[in-house]
């Protein structure tokens, strides 16, 4: 039985190292692919209308009719009055009292139906805040001139308020289709667009791919365990694997930290030397473990690999 560390284990060369940065390169940039489209994240969730939906729509149609004829004898009174009232300009655009009855009698259908509809449609979309709360008092303010308006169309107090209230509450069934079919469009645009982040990011620069980290650390063990010396660790588990991959990224990185003169690194080691009495020496025993302090990776050679007649435990 023999056992190995890191410092048993051959490192990389410069060329090496670089090489396997360019394999990795390679390969992350034909994992990138062709830019994604929107279609490629769309899900078959089957129809957000059933039967029943059917059965309501049904039910819906005759009272909304219902409704809009008591709206429309209701404003037409109104109108009418309004219009008596105010009198008719003598110049300028004049508008004559068939329009303005007819236009307050047919436009606050939609004005108030529709509205109701989308104001609870945007108080189920909006997060809570003062605007979800300004929705909901606007659909209040629809759903009273609906109840209002029916309510004094002349005919009995049930008759007139059954219409509209079928229609408000097949209207929130219709709210609830309709935030549904939202909320779906929006889970796809959200995975499109973070896919097509990635995409934009990769293309630009492959390092940035979200694979290309895994990928050169495959790259590199590779390379290692090539070397003649390093044949005996083919097997090593993926500790050892991770631990000798960081120790020839660390040689790769130390270069890009903030400069330090010798003075400042040795008042650095020594301080922490104080304060870890077990250490015998500053700046470790090895020239790797030398390296492997600067790099802040000091321990990683202490990682052993135990062999049993050639293979790996």
């Amino acid at each position: 039985m023999a056992t190995y560390t890191l410092n048993d284990l051959k490192a990389l060369t410069l060329d090496q190292y670089d090489g396997c940065k360019a394999k990795a390169l390679e390969r992350t940039q034909r994992r990138i692919g062709e830019r994604p489209t929107r279609r490629q994240f769309e899900r078959e969730l089957g129809r957000l209308w059933t039967v029943l939906d059917i059965l309501a729509l049904f039910v819906f149609i005759p009272a909304l009719v219902v409704s809009s004829i008591h709206i429309i004898s209701h404003m037409g009174k109104l109108a009418e009055a309004s219009y008596a009232a105010t009198g008719q300009a003598a110049a300028g655009t004049i508008i004559s009292q068939d329009l303005f009855v007819a236009a307050h009698q047919w436009m606050l259908i939609p004005l108030a139906e529709g509205s109701m509809i989308l104001f609870t449609v945007l108080f189920g979309l909006t997060r809570a805040n003062w605007r979800r709360w300004v929705f909901l008092a606007l659909a209040a303010v629809a759903v009273t001139f609906v109840l209002v308006a029916n309510w004094q169309s002349g005919i009995g107090l049930l008759e007139s308020v059954l219409a509209p209230l079928f229609t408000i509450g097949i209207g929130f069934k219709l709210e609830h289709l309709i935030v549904q079919a939202v909320k779906r469009r929006k889970e796809v645009d959200d995975r499109y667009l973070t896919a097509l982040d990635v995409w934009e990011k990769a293309t630009t620069d492959a390092t940035q791919h979200p694979d290309y980290p895994a990928i050169l650390k495959q790259e590199i063990w590779q390379a290692i365990v090539k070397l003649k010396a390093n044949q005996a660790f083919a097997d090593a588990p993926s500790g050892f694997k991770h631990a000798a991959v960081r120790r020839e990224q660390a040689r790769d990185q130390w270069a890009y930290g903030e400069e330090q003169t010798v003075m400042e690194f040795q008042a650095e080691e020594q301080e922490k030397a104080s304060k870890s009495p077990a250490a015998k020496v500053p700046f470790g025993n090895t020239a790797l473990e030398v390296a492997e302090s600067a790099a802040g990776t000091t321990g990683l050679n202490e990682i052993a690999l135990t062999t049993s007649n050639g293979s790996h435990a």
